[in-house]
């Protein structure tokens, strides 16, 4: 559930559920519940109080919502009319502006702890991508907020070393040196999810040249009232991948071959 603060509501970005935001728990009735993320909302807020007339411009998908808005916002900002852009990721995206002399880069301590084997190629990328809307027609400051200062410092200026870094974590056990595959179970009744899960696991476990890596819940365990549990498999063949997969398939699972979603 993400917080709109402007709105006062609750949002699943899945199944978009919503309900207003809750100040007491319902389970124990311990009063106020307090979120201890700063959105972008949040992030206005607190400059607003420590800069007097600065001018902000709310950057994400809440706010910029058509090509039109981009458009304008980028205008405005370049002309000098916005001073300061607070954003998401979109910031990143491609966007070309001119007279930054200062950004500053928080959340990529997130990115490290997704359950994903890209996570540090997605936190590098987005450091080096918002690091590169930075300085382009003048000398611009960039201050990143990590509790990883050592990881991140040492690819600031040489993308390369990074590369060279991720080619051997990645050799052996990911691709592109490996084929993954993901089953997906969901179902409205968790145990029959759990009874699929393990029927399958069984299965799988006779098969010498295919991996199973892991299994269990999903990172987002329930969506629309379907319980989701998956299995995550590797192989050096792809070939001996499908067979596998072709064995254990039944009507009520979904495949993902070499899947970049975990979620």
């Amino acid at each position: 559930m993400a917080i709109h603060s402007k709105y006062r509501l609750l949002r699943c970005h899945y199944c978009n559920f919503t309900q207003t935001i809750i100040e007491t728990c319902q389970n124990c009735g311990h009063s106020p519940l307090l979120s201890q993320r700063i959105g972008t909302v949040e992030a206005i807020e607190i400059v607003q109080q420590a800069i007097e007339g600065i001018e902000i411009e709310q950057f994400d998908k809440d706010r910029i919502n058509s090509a039109k808005k981009l458009q304008k916002t980028i205008e405005r900002f370049d002309s000098g009319e916005i001073q300061l852009l607070v954003g998401t990721q979109m910031l990143s995206k491609g966007h070309d502006y001119a007279n930054i002399t200062l950004g500053i880069i928080t959340g990529l301590d997130y990115l490290l702890g997704i359950g994903d084997y890209r996570s540090t190629q997605k936190a590098v990328a987005l450091m080096q991508q918002l690091s590169g809307r930075c300085g382009r027609a003048k000398e611009a400051t960039v201050i990143i907020e990590s509790a990883n200062r050592e990881f991140f410092a040492k690819y600031l200026d040489n993308y390369e070393v990074f590369i060279q870094d991720e080619l051997k974590f990645a050799k052996d056990f990911y691709p592109p040196f490996v084929f993954l595959a993901r089953i997906l179970i969901s179902q409205t009744k968790e145990a029959k999810a759990q009874t699929i899960l393990h029927e399958t696991v069984a299965k799988l476990q006779g098969i010498g040249t295919v991996e199973i890596v892991g299994y269990g819940k999903n990172a987002i365990e329930r969506i629309a009232n379907k319980y989701r549990y998956h299995i995550l498999l590797r192989s050096k063949e792809r070939i001996a991948l499908l067979k596998a997969l072709n064995f254990v398939h039944r009507h009520d699972t979904d495949i993902d071959m070499d899947p970049i979603d975990f979620s």
